[in-house]
């Protein structure tokens, strides 16, 4: 899903008249205005509107919290506020996406910190909410005017529960060692939906309910906790980088897209993260390292590519030709499946898909969703893996074959990590499980701890496979760490991690190019292969190349820059990366590889 024709959030809230304190942003902290001690235990709420983050975060006079918080807090399912007043459509896979999800979340404080328990995608059972949740570390702290009572906040995500949007929040509370007030949350910041046609935010103030205990493996989670926060890459403001360089080749970063349409962007630059504050219809988000972006297709360049080189790495490069039927039943009608290969379906290059036969140009978008809604939907909602493949393979063959256009389509992806996870089990045994591999082998050596991701619903409730198409969820500190181990040749602190030479070809650091794409720029044509889309450009002295990127749907962008540097944008405002990729060149010239 590539780009997104939908309005803008904060223009729309402004437009509805729920952007009251938008001019007001993100301050350094103020004494307390709102959420005061009344206001936080009080059964009423004039509130018309999400308020402004800040009052989420300790004001100028706060100290540290007069009470240690372990336990749980149990959260009601309760109707969201929101505005627009309905999100549409009302429901969504039969679950109610008004509805705020009930959940019980464990925490403790760690210092200043509040720690959650659990840290991976919560899925309420029985649920008729369409949301999951996930929630991140927030603070605990102390303010004079709460009459002896400590508050807390903590950031979370919304999710649908089979979308991969993401509707970021935070909550707050104030507690002591018997009770807590009401809990007040607020939505404000979203990546683009599919299924969800409402651009919303959404708030409440809710009776929560605290049970006191002791957690179990508490000093186990804290000693994690902080070696998580130790192993984080270096984040500078990007202002540094103004300060630096000639702020004239940083102006237009962006592609001159609204600033409505950027959450946030930034450069990796020798393991420093210079990014830009994360923003909202409501100030700065105030956990910014914490906030989870549903970055939608960058999840099969940092899931299905990555695995790939991992398995490639673990069995040999030539995984790559081995056959989709060899690993999977394939229950197609035709025999366009026989020489697909795990490359192929890397590449969307299957041959398989439902567009037209024109390609002279090609597009690569042809046959995408758009007049095949009927059949992608009812793929995309078929309940578990036997059921999606079933969906997958009742798509037409095209007349080419394999490895000759590509088409861009989830379903191939989908079907790549079925094979994947097919192809580890058969050499590791019925235990072995792809998402498993991939979090003990790749993620956690690079130091990402809780990287979540979307699995198909299994009917017996056993463990799902990733859809490696969509659904990832990462922090920019995920995706600086996944950029700087492809940037690094796939080795880690003297480890290979990934195929080097699969991971070259990738890069087009070899004599190998992808497909066309039918799109061009002012340098050439543009292409895909290995899942990255390959940018053609020409530096002012005349050296051509062309960048490696990442691209999810709405506005999601990582781009691999030659020069070792990666560009990132979050946002809802397209894929364009040509005025990004200048203002790397310029910071240190794209030059050939010694």
């Amino acid at each position: 899903m590539e780009t997104s024709h939908f309005g803008v959030l904060c223009l729309a809230l402004l437009a509805l008249g729920g952007c009251s304190d938008v001019a007001d942003v993100s301050h350094p902290a103020q004494l307390r205005q709102k959420l005061a001690f009344d206001e936080m235990m009080s059964q009423e709420t004039a509130e018309t509107a999400p308020m402004l983050n800040r009052y989420c975060m300790p004001a100028e006079d706060s100290a540290d919290a007069l009470h240690a918080f372990s336990g749980s807090i149990t959260i009601p399912e309760l109707a969201m506020q929101t505005v627009p007043a309905e999100i549409e459509p009302g429901t969504i896979h039969g679950k109610t996406t008004q509805l705020f999800p009930g959940v019980t979340l464990e925490f403790f404080s760690d210092g200043d910190h509040l720690v959650p328990v659990v840290r991976d995608l919560i899925q309420p059972k029985n649920s008729r909410s369409f949301w999951q949740i996930q929630v991140e570390p927030g603070k605990v702290w102390s303010e004079p005017g709460d009459k002896g009572m400590s508050r807390a906040s903590f950031p979370f995500m919304l999710t649908g529960d089979v979308e991969g949007d993401a509707y970021n929040g935070i909550a707050t509370f104030l507690y002591d060692n018997r009770t807590i007030s009401r809990l007040r949350y607020q939505v404000v910041q979203q990546s683009t939906p599919y299924f969800i046609q409402t651009w919303f935010v959404a708030w409440g103030h809710v009776d929560a309910r605290y049970r006191r205990a002791i957690v179990d493996r508490q000093d186990e989670i804290a000693r994690e906790f902080r070696r998580e926060i130790s192993g984080r890459v270096a984040t500078r403001d990007w202002s540094e980088l103004q300060a630096a360089y000639d702020p004239a080749w940083l102006v237009d970063f962006d592609s001159s897209i609204d600033p409505a349409r950027v959450t946030t962007s930034g450069l990796i630059i020798d393991g420093t993260v210079y990014a830009k504050p994360s923003r909202t219809p409501y100030g700065d988000y105030p956990y910014p390292g914490e906030m989870r972006h549903g970055v939608w297709s960058v999840t099969k360049s940092m899931l299905a590519l990555v695995a790939m080189l991992r398995m490639a790495q673990k069995y040999g490069d030539e995984i790559f030709e081995l056959k989709i039927k060899d690993y999977l039943h394939v229950t197609a009608v035709h025999d366009g499946w026989d020489q697909v290969t795990l490359g192929d379906a890397l590449n969307m290059a299957t041959g398989i898909g439902a567009g037209s036969r024109n390609v002279d140009p090609n597009n690569i978008d042809d046959g995408y969703i758009t007049g095949d809604e009927e059949s992608y939907n009812a793929w995309y909602l078929a309940p578990g893996l036997k059921n999606m493949l079933a969906e997958v393979f009742k798509r037409p063959r095209y007349p080419w074959g394999p490895g000759v256009n590509a088409r861009y389509d989830d379903r191939d992806t989908f079907t790549l990590s079925a094979a994947l996870d097919s192809l580890l089990k058969s050499r590791e045994g019925k235990d072995a499980h792809l998402w498993q591999m991939m979090a003990e082998e790749v993620y956690k050596p690079i130091g990402i701890h809780h990287m979540s991701s979307k699995f198909t619903t299994e009917p017996d409730g056993s463990q799902g496979i990733p859809f490696l198409g969509w659904g990832l969820f990462a922090t920019i500190d995920d995706i600086a760490k996944v950029s700087m181990l492809l940037q690094d040749g796939g080795r880690h602190e003297g480890r290979q991690i990934l195929s080097p030479t699969k991971l070259a070809e990738a890069l087009y650091q070899t004599d190998k190019r992808g497909l066309p794409t039918g799109e061009t720029n002012e340098f050439g044509k543009n292409s895909y292969h290995m899942a990255l889309w390959h940018t053609p450009y020409t530096t002012e002295s005349g050296f051509s190349t062309a960048t490696a990127e990442m691209h999810g749907w709405g506005g999601m962008l990582v781009c691999l820059m030659p020069n070792r540097m990666t560009g990132f944008r979050i946002g809802n405002g397209g894929t364009r990366s040509l005025e990004m990729i200048r203002a790397a060149d310029r910071i240190r010239p794209f030059a050939p590889a010694e």
